[in-house]
């Protein structure tokens, strides 16, 4: 772009961008007494504006316009703020706690707002200082605001103005810069954050784009981005500072003449989309994306998103592909005709907005049913008498698997690597016949044999082990996903109300204590991935995602429980999670008895 934009003060952008420059209803919002909103809120946003001028939030997407970075980071910090409002942190917490660190939590949330898009001014989205004598100037927001540019001995440097140009990065590229520009924030501010280390674990998560360690911080603010994001392309563009067309009508108009040429084949076996009785067309997420990145790189327009998952947040947040109930966009669905039965991953779209008005996309001749999370497969139930295998002592106790796998992961705040428990020094003394090194093993993969036979499942029962399930639960499981730690523990609670996953039975992964439910780890995070296709060795990534929602019961500042099972004269140690039982058995559903041969202590003494 050559246009030539004037330099403005704080006062003047607010004014153009319509923006209150006294910040009302923040201020109401925040909570915070008036000179402390000031210089911790107020002064900051100025200073941001003078940084960002009337710089665009993106060149052809949301707030494209003159403004936009500073519309949207505004936007986003009032949206956020509201969202903080209806949380009470830390997350967990004592009401001690949650009072003392109200503000704090607060002023971490709009730090995450006000810096999440700043580095896109040293990436993508670039000003051009342009020097009085018409020499272009290179420029950053480390640099210092356009408005009081200095040089090497402090002189200011006249300028005539500035012109913004778009330059190639990698995407999300700008999420590592953000840091850069933490100068932006008061000295008591920035002091006030580093002191409390779990918060900024959060915080500073959120700015790398950490979405998987940035907790709360990252969930309020990610909800408000989108928000903001869908709002503004709702409504028709702003002047745009670039001409490029917008990845949404590239698609939509590849879409359309697939649809209307055949290309895209529609309600037959094998074919990619789907057309219910509503008008609704569903088309398989995956071959969707990849066809249309294949499409546009084949056209050389290489500049447009190369991962699949953009793709789906481009149709989704400009209201093409529609939303589920919570706020996703990919749908499952179960396909059923008279001659096949298939079950997809989907976008959703309103079949009237992709083909002319005179055309009519004719409904399935069969059934399409949305797959609600939790009920992707249909299950054989376990026989009665497994299901009640908690009358029965365990001769051969699955315990958890590899030593290197102990799954001991602390609360995200802590940032450390638990340590494995061991107890190599205890105390308890059990039969001569089990060495030391039998007693201190974490993870025994049996208990041995007692001189006299355990009872066990009878012998002609089939084989089940820990899960029985006849088909993957769900297809294309993204196991980085946010979400699919809440995936995992519907899965787990459908699993165990209907006696589809096994409980205190020799093969069981999951067993009922005096204190909870207990799940062997990482045993029980591999057969989940393991069930959805997805390699066993990301069961760490699995367990931290499922410690982010805190459902279940902490040990010594450690996620893991150690355990003991044992017979009359053999003994292991076992190691495992433990929830609550209302996590699992809601609204008084009866509680299956405590398995008998697990306890937290050997010997008599439980406490």
């Amino acid at each position: 772009m050559s246009q030539v934009l004037p330099i403005l003060s704080a006062a003047k952008l607010f004014e153009l961008c319509k923006i209150d420059s006294k910040f009302s209803e923040l201020r109401t919002i925040a909570g915070f007494d008036t000179n402390i909103f000031n210089v911790l809120i107020s002064e900051p946003l100025q200073q941001y504006a003078e940084l960002v001028q009337l710089a665009p939030a993106s060149e052809a997407h949301h707030h494209s316009g003159p403004g936009g970075l500073l519309k949207h980071t505004l936007d986003v910090t009032t949206l956020a703020l509201k969202k903080r409002k209806g949380y009470q942190l830390p997350l967990g917490g004592s009401l001690t706690d949650i009072g003392k660190q109200r503000l704090l939590w607060t002023y971490a949330v709009f730090v995450g707002c006000l810096l999440h898009d700043i580095g896109k001014l040293s990436a993508n989205t670039r000003l051009v200082a342009i020097h009085k004598s018409g020499k272009e100037l290179p420029w950053t927001p480390s640099s210092g605001p356009l408005t009081n540019l200095v040089d090497k001995d402090g002189a200011k440097i006249p300028l005539e103005g500035y012109r913004i140009e778009f330059r190639k990065t990698p995407y999300r590229y700008h999420e590592h810069l953000a840091l850069i520009h933490w100068g932006v924030l008061p000295k008591s501010g920035r002091t006030w954050l580093i002191e409390a280390s779990h918060i900024m674990a959060e915080l500073t998560a959120w700015l790398w784009g950490d979405k998987f360690e940035s907790g709360t911080i990252g969930q309020i603010i990610e909800y408000a981005d989108r928000e903001s994001t869908a709002k503004n392309l709702q409504v028709p563009p702003d002047h745009r500072f670039s001409n490029v067309i917008p990845a949404i009508d590239r698609y939509l108009k590849l879409l359309r003449q697939w649809i209307q040429d055949g290309a895209i084949r529609i309600n037959t076996n094998g074919g990619m989309g789907w057309v219910d009785e509503h008008g609704h067309l569903y088309l398989v997420c995956r071959s969707l994306a990849e066809k249309l990145i294949q499409e546009c790189n084949s056209l050389g327009l290489k500049n447009l998103p190369q991962d699949p998952v953009r793709v789906y947040d481009i149709l989704q947040e400009h209201g093409y592909a529609l939303s589920t109930d919570d706020g996703k966009a990919i749908w499952t669905i179960s396909i059923e005709t008279g001659t096949y039965h298939h079950q997809f991953t989907c976008l959703k779209f309103e079949s009237r907005r992709l083909i002319p008005s005179s055309r009519e996309l004719k409904p399935l001749d069969g059934v399409i049913k949305f797959v609600a999370p939790g009920e992707q497969a249909s299950a054989k139930i376990i026989p009665e008498s497994a299901a009640q295998a908690n009358e029965q002592p365990l001769q051969n106790v699955t315990t958890g698997g590899e030593n290197e796998d102990i799954e001991q992961t602390p609360e995200p705040e802590m940032g450390v690597e638990a340590a494995a428990i061991t107890s190599e020094n205890s105390s308890e003394k059990i039969d001569n016949n089990i060495s030391e090194s039998e007693i201190s093993e974490v993870h025994d993969e049996v208990i041995q044999e007692t001189a006299e036979p355990l009872d066990t499942v009878s012998n002609n029962q089939e084989d089940v082990g820990p899960v029985k399930t006849s088909v993957s639960i769900i297809k294309n499981l993204e196991y980085e996903a946010p979400e699919t730690a809440q995936k995992f523990l519907s899965w787990l609670q459908r699993g165990l109300l209907e006696k589809t996953i096994l409980i205190n039975n020799p093969d069981a992964e999951v067993h009922i204590v005096e204190d909870g439910i207990f799940l062997l780890a990482p045993a029980i995070f591999k057969t989940f991935l393991r069930l959805h296709g997805v390699p066993e060795e990301k069961h760490k990534n699995l367990s931290k995602r499922f410690a982010n929602l805190r459902k279940h019961i902490r040990c010594n500042d450690l996620n893991i429980h150690p355990y003991w099972v044992s017979s009359s004269n053999r003994a292991a140690k076992i190691n495992g999670w433990l929830l609550p039982f209302n996590v699992i058995y809601e609204n008084d559903y009866p509680i299956p008895k405590p398995n008998k041969f697990i306890k937290k202590k050997l010997g008599g003494d439980d406490g």
